[in-house]
């Protein structure tokens, strides 16, 4: 009788153990359930009152150039843009904003995207902008009655491609040559979530540009071609370079005078988003 009341208590004493187990496991969690409410209203009250962000582009619109509101300051701020890359010389250039503590925008190919893939992530890991330049930079201009369908089809497969070698996506674009068209080009972009950046100068890629009607400079050296953008510098403008082709060695010169030179007269860089973040065009 003994040895069966032993058994009975200890079975006694495992129940009162479970159940009281059972009852620290529910105020457990009742308390983590009550914190994670608490923790939920402050994020939602945080975020109430925090400010918001400023979204830097509103899709189907035009950039060029910073629009100052009256009476604002005309910051000396300047966006530093790359086309037709990624390529071999993007990795300079990459060294020379990093030097400089710059951030740029960067419009990239498809094609290029696929045949430099890891550049293309560096540029997405160090912290630059990304924007949509098609697949092929196919000419608009040279086609008379040209259709969205083709553009649409370049952007997605850049998107592709830029989803795979950095797994990001853009809503920022840079036409090819600079096109532009006024009955179907905004339209598409805004339908497709896009703004089009354009560019205030760039001629890095030329040999020769009109600077006023019925005067063209030379502009075939480093020297020379840096000179044509510090001429051109103005608060809230978009320089365009190419970090993209072959034989960028004069692009990589003259973008290092210009930075230094308009660093030294008080301009500094940014990436266009962070130019248009407040700006109405």
């Amino acid at each position: 009788m003994r040895v069966r009341s032993e058994k009975q208590a200890a079975r006694g004493t495992s129940r009162q153990q479970v159940v009281r187990s059972k009852q620290r496991e529910v105020r457990s969690g009742c308390t983590l359930s009550r914190i994670s409410q608490l923790t939920s209203g402050f994020l939602l009250l945080a975020s109430c009152l925090l400010p918001k962000a400023t979204m830097a582009y509103e899709p189907g619109k035009f950039y060029y150039q910073k629009y100052f509101k009256p009476g604002e300051p005309r910051e000396k701020v300047i966006a530093l843009t790359f086309d037709d890359g990624p390529g071999p010389f993007t990795i300079p250039i990459l060294e020379l904003l990093k030097k400089h503590h710059i951030r740029a925008t960067f419009f990239m190919e498809g094609s290029q995207i696929e045949g430099y893939p890891k550049i293309a992530k560096q540029v997405v890991d160090a912290g630059h902008e990304v924007g949509n330049h098609t697949y092929n930079h196919f000419d608009y201009h040279k086609v008379k009655n040209a259709a969205p369908e083709r553009l649409i089809h370049e952007l997605d497969q850049t998107e592709q491609s830029l989803e795979r070698a950095t797994g990001i996506h853009t809503k920022v674009v840079r036409m090819p040559h600079g096109y532009f068209n006024h009955t179907w080009l905004l339209p598409t972009l805004k339908e497709k979530g896009y703004a089009l950046v354009h560019w205030s100068f760039g001629c890095d890629w030329m040999n020769k540009y009109q600077d006023q009607p019925g005067h063209w400079r030379v502009v075939e050296t480093p020297e020379q071609k840096a000179e044509a953008y510090i001429h051109n510098a103005v608060p809230g403008g978009v320089f365009l370079f190419h970090d993209g082709g072959r034989h960028r060695e004069k692009t990589l010169a003259a973008v290092t005078i210009v930075i230094e030179t308009l660093e030294a007269k008080g301009y500094h860089f940014v990436a266009a988003e962070d130019l248009f973040k407040d700006s109405k065009p």
